[in-house]
């Protein structure tokens, strides 16, 4: 049962991949110091350099599961722009998709107290993203099926655009990722689903004094093929001038024409200890399938540089 289950599973990973191509997938990296990955607005959103590593497993019941990388780092590089580079690498047994996104953005501050706490910011950036088959890693029962290409792997450009401000202890964004601009002729023409994605989020910080505050706040991933996922998140955050520490839970859900499903519940923390940050959540199924392929978990560092690039700082008028 269970071999049959995995060939299932990955015949249906394996189409919706190839099909789809899509980019980088959306775990908790947002809740993790990687907004940036997906809204291009938030390149450069405060005066530090930050580096940004992400590794999430999927499915560890599974040898061969899925596992995605990602590298990044954003600045502000002049006057009131940022720029960002991303780097990511996603692997399910023989397809591996990579991609590279570089872009910029541009902020305007909304306040009069001279500090970045209330600015609005709009970014757009360019996505490389290629995937591939290793072949041979197939048993295809009979070799000389024609379904079975040999070519070489997909390649697309995609563009991605976004906003995004902070006031007064509110934040919120939108950004429309995964813009075919290659290769779109089999999209355009309803042969394969439409890849682009609408992330909507919001959220407050409820400050209890002024070294502890908790954060409500929403993630909405929409796409144009009428699914609709759903992430509910509560953080807790106590903090000094150098560190932190934050915990809580992150709840998914999803919604399409075959009804609703609970994906996943995922306790999150996180700390910063001077410049170094890190982080880590574990995402407990909660759909029939963890019974056979397992839970995942994502494990984030990285580290915020003194600006580098911009000794002038931001200008804020």
């Amino acid at each position: 049962m269970r071999k049959i289950f995995q060939l299932f599973f990955f015949s249906f990973l394996t189409v919706g991949f190839y099909n789809a191509q899509e980019t980088l997938p959306v775990y908790q990296q947002y809740l993790m110091e990687g907004d940036f990955l997906f809204n291009p607005a938030l390149y450069g959103k405060t005066d530090k350099v930050v580096l940004n590593l992400n590794y999430q497993k999927q499915f560890s019941k599974f040898s061969e599961s899925p596992n995605v990388q990602s590298v990044g780092m954003h600045a502000n590089i002049v006057d009131r722009l940022g720029a960002g580079l991303s780097f990511f690498r996603d692997q399910n047994g023989p397809i591996s998709a990579n991609g590279i996104s570089v872009g910029a953005s541009y902020f305007i501050p909304i306040g009069d107290d001279g500090e970045r706490k209330d600015q609005f910011s709009f970014g757009t950036n360019l996505n490389f993203y290629n995937m591939n088959i290793d072949w041979a890693q197939l048993n295809p029962e009979d070799p000389g099926d024609p379904n079975l290409s040999n070519e070489n792997g997909i390649f697309m450009l995609y563009s991605n655009i976004g906003m995004a401000a902070t006031f007064k202890n509110f934040f919120a964004g939108v950004s429309v990722v995964d813009i075919p601009l290659s290769n779109d002729i089999p999209i355009q023409n309803g042969i394969e689903p439409q890849p682009t994605k609408i992330f909507l989020n919001l959220g407050y910080d409820v400050y209890f004094g002024e070294d502890f505050y908790v954060t409500p706040s929403v993630l909405a991933n929409l796409n144009t093929n009428s699914s609709r996922m759903l992430d509910m998140n509560i953080m807790a955050t106590a903090k000094s001038d150098e560190n932190s520490f934050s915990g809580g839970v992150s709840f998914r859900g999803i919604k399409n024409r075959f009804g609703n499903q609970n994906l996943s519940f995922s306790p999150v923390i996180k700390a910063t200890v001077n410049n170094f940050f890190f982080g880590a959540t574990y995402n407990f199924g909660l759909s029939d399938i963890q019974e056979y392929g397992g839970n995942s978990f994502m494990l984030s560092i990285g580290y915020n540089f003194d600006n580098f690039i911009n000794s002038r700082g931001f200008r804020y008028r």
